[in-house]
């Protein structure tokens, strides 16, 4: 059942041109558009698509205007997709497509699918880097690209009620074998597919009041100079910055998030901490700091 990664993303979006050219902006590679929508891609082969809000095609949601309509994961081979399969069929309906994808929901109403990852290994060149006595680089300026392109889809997160946070964590951790690596009670719960070695694939966030909403896709890029060359793009045409540039304190990832007219926000990281199965889940009465340092004030909203 080994489920490695987010396979694929779909928006339902209400103004398709601009959601278009946000993506394009982003760094992402176009694959087709059209009048019903389009698709892009990561260099690992991850597939974000629109499709226009009021498409009947699309799963339902509870949210208004423009959000992630489903969430596609992917597993390491059909026989994983089966068992999938055989395990929630148990208790909702699952629904197989004309491509053998899965599609059903998780036990917050979000819609979530499963197919077998078909995964393109990114080339990212390594950092060369100059530090004290640690010389990586000769007779070479540092020179990065004005223009980069996200390496993959890193996690998704989701802000749901207080009332019952824990048993929509289990849902993923018993039932899809997802791995705990930090929760706290006043902030939510960070956990890793099977076949991932991220701080998080996902992350369930509640506090107080928090109502249930798409909150935001991150995309791994390969390194601090990526982040801020790709979000200085996005600020000169007219992006929106949220929240950083800054490192987190929970998955110590450099961030910087803007608003996405698709729907929720949106990040750009790099260098977040990697855990497998020695790793014993930390436990928080309360959420350690957003940040260990940050440019501005603008700490995201769950």
């Amino acid at each position: 059942m080994t489920i490695q990664r987010i396979e694929a993303v779909t928006y339902g979006v209400t103004d398709l041109e601009t959601c278009v050219a946000f993506m394009e902006n982003w760094g992402l590679e176009k694959v087709q558009v059209n009048g019903a929508g389009a698709d892009f891609r990561t260099l690992e082969n991850q597939i974000v698509s629109l499709r226009n809000a009021d498409d009947p095609s699309l799963p339902a949601t509870g949210e208004d205007g423009s959000t992630v309509r489903e969430i596609v994961w992917g597993v390491t081979e059909k026989a994983g997709l089966t068992a999938i399969g055989d395990e929630l069929s148990g208790d909702r309906e699952v629904r197989e497509d004309r491509e053998g994808c899965l599609h059903t929901y998780d036990d917050k109403g979000f819609a979530i699918g499963f197919r077998v990852a078909d995964i393109t290994p990114a080339d990212a060149p390594d950092q060369t880097l100059n530090f004290h006595e640690k010389v990586e680089r000769i007779n070479q300026r540092g020179w990065p690209e004005d223009r980069m392109t996200p390496l993959r889809i890193g996690h998704a997160v989701y802000s749901i009620e207080e009332e019952g946070n824990w048993q929509a964590a289990e849902f993923y951790l018993n039932r899809l074998n997802f791995r705990l690596t930090d929760r706290s009670k006043d902030g939510g719960t960070f956990m890793r597919c099977e076949g991932s070695t991220f701080h998080h694939s996902l992350f369930l966030f509640h506090r107080v009041g928090t109502q249930k909403y798409f909150n935001h896709l991150a995309f791994e890029v390969n390194s601090f100079d990526d982040i801020m060359m790709g979000g200085t793009h996005m600020l000169k045409n007219g992006a929106v910055s949220v929240s950083g540039p800054g490192r987190h304190s929970l998955g110590s990832n450099w961030f910087w998030y803007f608003k996405n007219p698709c729907g929720g926000d949106i990040e750009y990281f790099a260098d977040m901490d990697r855990m497998d199965d020695d790793w014993e889940p930390r436990y928080w009465d309360e959420s350690p700091p957003y940040a260990r340092w940050m440019l501005g004030d603008g700490i995201l909203s769950g």
